[in-house]
């Protein structure tokens, strides 16, 4: 029986050995779609990455379909090896960064790859874009930081001490003075282009369940994030010789795109905070045995009388919503004394290299000039430098590709360049010496790197510049002119017998006809104008209303009172020719009344906004009130658009 119960042991432990191998195999390949930010406005650029970590073999890689966005740059290919708790992986992305064009929710698909023959595809995301002028909304929790409880130890622990309201203690400074947020930059004043560090940290000495609930959207700056722990790891530190567990919310590296004093928005997040209150002993009506025990000094810690629920403790969770100050950046311009002609834009320490895959060739094949910039700063902002090539060749535009090290800081990688050029003409051309400027924030000047010049033979292949005529004996000449008489007869018809002769006898009833049409459609237009107009102005409105329409049918209330007020100031503002950011209800009140639109359309205007602003912040589900709002929404752009045509 023994020896069956130890062959089982051995059994299940070799079988439990080899789930983890194959689970462990199954998480080495990663497919994953991430974001600069999540909730965007409608002006401001965002970028998007797809990464492929450990697949092998990569046969396609096919990025999804951006019709709501703009594409301001990319793709950029980015690929490269990390080292990470002393396990090495390869990574492969494409970057892109977007601009949308529109005002709403919009989802973008993952990227597809096949890889090893299989067909894998990322992660969707969702993306919040924002008016122009409105302010940051609350996004999504980004993150949530683990409970934080005390450990105990011989006695009451150090953050459970803090933990305890005593009588008559004001919970605001209590919370104030020991749970907070921080912001840590290496460098507050710096030249536009260079990098900057940024760490969002929460410091803590209360037992808290905590979630990030606003993450900063860092305009004015192109940011890339290092990967932190998931869930954050708590560290230590010390201010003013009191210990706090801190975590790490963000930790970001910047480069600001324009000079001037630029600010980094703040970080919010919210906070459940138990705190413990003592609140005396229980009555006992008869003795308790274990009295003796328990009475002993070592167990008069709130910790034990939780264990044991004694009533002598209660427990209080307090929200406590907190958000870190903002950080004013001052951002100095690019020095203008001093700077090459072939400058544009890298900023940092840099070295360039520069090759041809070929010096020999004919006119037939290609030549490809391979331009790679590496070192530390913008890595991922670096421009093509500029090649200038001689008349007998033909240049294309480069392919870009990315080797940036993962969580480097500084940034630091490559960028290289590839130019195929095309030859023309036979002979022995020179390709200029490439040349390359970036500014050293730390010597505070610029600096050009320059390769050499590359020699290039090439000889005529069987492809010529331009086809030539051939003007060899026998391939132009003439024919012979024949000098004889030549045979003429006359053939005649009478005209009335032609074709052409009934062809205008009904010209006239084919013109008549035409224009008793072109009349009758004429009146007809002007008798239904209205109704067509009508129609027209219904079109834009369920067009106006599509998103909020889908949001019904789901019954997403809060979505829906949202894409409601949204596409009616949309509307208006496209109608009435006024910028989002000059929107108000007075304003259009003025707008419509200078058009002679006033009474009834208006008030039911100003009456739908206020019940959408109303539902926003005093919500209930009710589906036939939701269906009243989207009918009256629609009624109201309608009208509007009648009116606003007539």
């Amino acid at each position: 029986m023994k020896d069956r119960f130890s062959i089982r042991k051995y059994i299940f432990s070799v079988l439990c050995c080899l789930g983890l191998v194959v689970g462990a195999s199954a998480q080495d390949l990663r497919f994953t779609t991430s974001v600069s930010s999540n909730s965007v406005t409608l002006d401001e650029p965002f970028q998007i990455q797809f990464m492929l970590e450990n697949g092998t073999n990569i046969t396609s890689f096919t990025p999804p379909s951006f019709k709501d966005f703009e594409v301001l740059q990319g793709p950029s290919q980015m690929q490269g090896q990390s080292i990470f708790n002393g396990r090495r992986s390869e990574y492969f992305a494409l970057n892109y960064v977007l601009q949308p064009k529109h005002v709403g929710n919009f989802t973008i698909p993952g990227a597809q790859a096949r890889v090893n023959g299989n067909v894998i595809k990322s992660n969707p995301v969702l993306i919040e874009v924002r008016k122009g002028n409105a302010q940051a909304q609350q996004q999504q929790p980004q993150q949530v930081i683990p409970q934080h409880r005390g450990q105990s130890g011989g006695g009451i622990s150090e953050d459970l001490s803090d933990g305890i309201l005593k009588k008559g203690e004001d919970i605001t400074e209590k919370l104030r003075k020991n749970i907070f947020l921080k912001v840590d930059v290496d460098k507050t004043n710096l030249y536009e282009g260079d990098q900057l560090t940024a760490t969002y940290k929460l410091y803590t000495r209360l037992p808290t369940n905590s979630s990030v609930t606003k993450v900063p959207a860092f305009k004015g700056f192109s940011a890339k994030d290092i990967e932190l722990p998931n869930p954050p790891q708590a560290t230590e530190e010390r201010i003013n010789g009191i210990p706090y567990k801190v975590f790490t919310i963000r930790k970001t590296l910047l480069f600001p795109l324009q000079s001037g004093t630029l600010e980094l928005d703040p970080v919010e997040v919210d906070n459940q905070v138990r705190l413990v209150k003592l609140v005396g002993k229980r009555n006992r009506g008869a003795r308790d045995p274990l009295d003796d025990f328990f009475n002993d000094p070592a167990f008069k810690d709130p910790f034990f009388d939780d264990f044991f629920n004694r009533p002598e403790v209660e427990y209080q969770d307090v929200p406590y919503k907190i958000q870190s100050n903002p950080i004013k950046i001052n951002v100095k311009p690019l020095p203008v004394e001093g700077r090459p002609l072939s400058y544009n834009g890298a900023v940092g320490s840099f070295r360039m290299t520069a090759a041809v895959d070929k010096t020999t060739l004919s006119t037939d094949d290609a030549l490809t000039l391979k331009v790679t910039i590496s070192g530390r700063g913008n890595v991922n902002l670096l421009n093509s430098p500029k090649v200038d090539v001689p008349s007998g060749f033909e240049k294309y535009d480069p392919k870009m590709t990315d080797d940036i090290e993962k969580n480097s800081n500084p940034l630091s990688g490559s960028r290289t360049f590839e130019y195929v050029l095309m030859p023309q003409e036979a002979g022995k051309h020179t390709v200029p010496a490439v040349e390359f400027s970036y500014f050293d924030p730390e010597a505070n000047s610029y600096k050009t790197l320059r390769s050499e010049a590359f020699v290039i033979d090439i000889t005529q292949g069987k492809r010529i510049k331009e086809d030539k005529h051939d003007f060899s004996v026998g391939k132009n000449e003439l024919v012979k002119i024949d000098g004889g008489l030549q045979r003429w007869s006359k053939h005649s018809s009478w005209f009335i017998l032609s074709p052409w002769f009934y062809a205008l006898l009904m010209l006239p009833l084919l013109i008549a006809g035409a224009v008793i049409f072109y009349k009758r459609r004429k009146d007809y237009n002007t008798t239904n104008a209205a109704l067509l107009k009508h129609r027209y102005a219904n079109k834009v409105a369920l067009k106006r209303l599509e998103l909020a329409a889908r949001y019904l049918k789901e019954g997403k209330d809060k979505a829906f009172y949202e894409e409601t007020s949204r596409a009616v100031w949309g509307y208006l503002s496209h109608k009435l020719k006024i910028p989002f950011a000059d929107l108000s209800k007075q304003l259009i009140q003025d707008k419509l009344a200078a058009r002679h639109i006033n009474g009834t359309n208006t008030s039911d205007l100003f009456e739908l906004i206020d019940n959408c602003e109303v539902a926003l912040y005093a919500p209930g589900h009710n589906d036939d009130k939701m269906q009243g709002t989207y009918s009256k929404a629609v009624t109201i752009i309608t009208n509007l658009e009648d009116a606003l045509k007539n």
